[in-house]
């Protein structure tokens, strides 16, 4: 593991920093922040335990790659931890990364982070807008139990066909959405990364840095296209297909050689019929995930081979409407049905999928008045698998504005997770293997609630509150340092469930000037484990992501952009006490005692990225171009530790250090 690792930090280096050889430090992937226009549209629309924004926002925001995505934008929120710096994992009010849920139009993304971790699978050309769901979770949301992030698509008709070029660091991309006839429109885009080309052109730079890596071997691109027609203004319809890869060869000196992989096809048929009672929406899709692991190796003159795999594939019906009473009121409703074939942990070419069925159905009631909004459902799940169970949910928000300043909110969830996630490293990288919930095994069960005040005068908003969270069922996985191990075919062995309980408090400032704009997030909470047979004895641990401060701060001023990242360090299993074994013959062996899990906290994550945009025009022709630098201060961020066997040490491991990055965007 720590030698992929390794080959991953070099190449990382050596693509991004170019001219930097960066020989004998083991740094991570790191931000770097895009300048961002000054307008209203930064301002965030809040809802009760929901955030919306726009794609120009998710542009905006810090990334390796120039301009960000919905998953760096929700990393900088409030109840929001990250993984190791500078990949796309992430942590919501003390939760697992598991427990969260990414959906395009509705249908779940699986495997969604891409390149690395460092984004995700969709490209934000083709996003209408983006929701960061964290409490009130609504009936119509489930199978998760952390948070939602939704993610609509563009389905509007344009009135000219527009062609949007795009180029930075690691990805090089193209889309286009055009009128099709009087009703219709295509939308479409895809990206693909150059990096076994950069390889090759640039592997001189770093002669000696990449230890026995002989060759690399990148098949990363990522595919979205849409046909939407309007039979009129009240019934559309709407076809659509979201394709990636992800996929990595190492080969080293001696002829050995080591790939993995992710890749997700989903594809979906949806429609929309509006009359005068209410609304309709019906869906159907299917989707596919596959994640790889392959090991050839060549020891004492001979080839040993590895392989393993793990496949889900799902194919949902729903119906969805909503139904407006008057007087402020609505009542919403649907049914789901789910259809899902797991195959975790595959070793060599044997299949051998087992099927589950989960149907769901909810109500949900909505009243607003001038000051006062209240919310509220119940979703009730049958899920069948080695047993059959039904399994309700429960939400409830509400929003109370006595002054045109103030606004008191709060919610209550309990929402319940079918699939189980277990959890590997913390890289974003989604080769983690999904089962399905059973008997030894039961659902995750998440029961949480939060009270905050929301403040409004002139340009600015604030927004405080607290947190209260418990969860049953809480996964834990004991091989998640595993890679290219066949450990993982035996993962019924290496899982356990337990519970889990965070509190913290938020706050969220945002300030939106004619030519400033600023952006300040905070969240003090701690989260533990516990309940685990034969993990720590069944004591309460930290949980590895339990970072008690977390802060971020963005400031833009007309072009240029800075952004401020510190988090509390992580929790890893770090060297323990030391003891002497005595043996016969006055011969002793020193031995090392831990006395808990997830017992030592990494140092703090302290990231400053700064960036300028440059904007221009020939004709009709728009070109965009951001140039940034990734973690300013050179600010070592170590995530883990592993013990060098061959100097007898513990080490820290970090990905990138400070780095410049561009991106460059050219519509017409």
């Amino acid at each position: 593991m720590v030698k992929i690792i390794r080959y991953i930090l070099s190449l990382a280096t050596l693509f991004l920093a170019g001219a930097h050889s960066l020989i004998g430090q083991e740094v991570e992937l790191r931000d770097s922040l895009e300048a961002a226009r000054v307008t209203d549209l930064h301002r965030m629309r809040r809802e009760v335990g929901v955030m919306l924004t726009t794609p120009e926002n998710l542009r905006a925001t810090a990334s390796p790659l120039g301009e960000g995505d919905a998953l760096r934008w929700v990393q900088a929120l409030p109840g929001v931890a990250t993984g190791a710096d500078g990949t796309s994992a992430f942590y919501v009010r003390g939760g697992n990364s598991g427990g969260n849920l990414l959906t395009v139009d509705g249908i779940p993304v699986y495997g969604y982070s891409h390149l690395l971790g460092i984004t995700s699978i969709l490209p934000s050309d083709v996003v209408a807008t983006a929701r960061f769901v964290k409490g009130g979770f609504g009936g119509a949301q489930g199978n998760f139990s952390s948070s939602h992030i939704a993610l609509q698509t563009v389905d509007s008709r344009p009135e000219q066909r527009e062609i949007t070029l795009t180029l930075n660091n690691f990805l090089a991309g193209a889309g286009v959405t055009a009128p099709v006839g009087e009703k219709g429109a295509v939308i479409a885009a895809g990206r693909i990364s150059p990096l076994s080309i950069e390889y090759q052109a640039l592997k001189g730079l770093m002669q000696g840095g990449l230890g026995d890596l002989n060759g690399l071997g990148a098949g990363v691109f990522d595919l979205f296209g849409k046909f939407c027609w309007a039979f009129n203004e009240k019934d559309r319809i709407s076809a659509s297909v979201l394709g990636s890869m992800d996929r990595y060869t190492f080969l080293t000196s001696d002829g050995s050689g080591e790939r993995m992989g992710w890749g997700n096809i989903i594809g979906a048929v949806q429609s929309r019929h509006e009359r005068g009672w209410g609304s309709v929406r019906l869906s159907a899709s299917y989707n596919g995930y596959r994640s790889i692991q392959q090991q050839d190796k060549n020891f004492r003159s001979r080839e040993y081979n590895f392989s393993l795999t793990s496949l889900l594939d799902e194919i949902s019906l729903s119906a969805d409407g909503a139904f407006p009473l008057g007087n402020g009121i609505e009542v919403d409703a649907g049914i789901k049905m789910c259809l899902g074939g797991f195959a975790p942990g595959q070793f060599g070419q044997k299949v051998n999928r087992k099927w589950t069925a989960l149907t769901s159905g909810y109500v949900q009631g909505v009243w607003r008045t001038r000051r006062l909004s209240v919310d509220g459902g119940v979703r009730l799940n049958a899920f069948k698998y080695d047993q059959t169970g039904l399994v309700p949910d429960f939400n409830l928000s509400a929003k109370w504005r006595p002054f045109p300043f103030l606004a008191v909110e709060g919610t209550f969830d309990r929402i319940s997770q079918f699939y189980h996630t277990l959890e590997g490293l913390p890289l974003g990288w989604t080769m983690d293997v999904i089962v399905p919930a059973s008997s030894s095994l039961p659902a995750e069960e998440l029961r949480q609630g939060y009270a905050g005040l929301e403040f409004s005068f002139g340009r600015n908003q604030l927004s405080v509150g607290a947190f209260v969270r418990e969860m049953d069922n809480v996964i834990y996985y004991k091989n998640a340092g595993d890679l290219f191990s066949g450990a993982q075919t035996a993962w019924e062995e290496a899982a356990e469930a337990g519970k889990g309980d965070a509190r913290g408090i938020e706050v969220l400032y945002e300030f939106c000037g004619e030519e400033f704009y600023a952006k300040a997030s905070a969240t003090v909470a701690n989260a533990t484990r516990s309940g685990f047979a034969t993990v720590n004895g069944g004591r309460p641990f930290h949980a590895a992501f339990d970072r008690h401060v977390v802060a971020n701060a963005t400031v833009e001023w007309r072009q240029i952009s800075l952004s401020f990242v510190y988090q509390d360090g992580n929790w890893v299993n770090g060297r323990g006490e030391r003891y002497e074994v005595p043996f016969p013959g006055d011969e002793s062996v020193m031995l090392e005692y831990y006395s808990s899990i997830n017992n030592h906290q990494m140092p703090p994550l302290v990231r400053l990225d700064a960036s300028y945009r440059l904007k221009w025009s020939w004709g009709r022709v728009a070109n965009e171009v951001n140039l940034g630098v990734c973690n300013l201060l050179n600010h070592f961020n170590p995530y883990t530790v592993y013990y060098d066997t061959k100097e007898g040490v513990w080490k820290e491991m970090a990905l990138l250090p400070i780095l410049p990055n561009f991106s460059w965007r050219i519509k017409f």
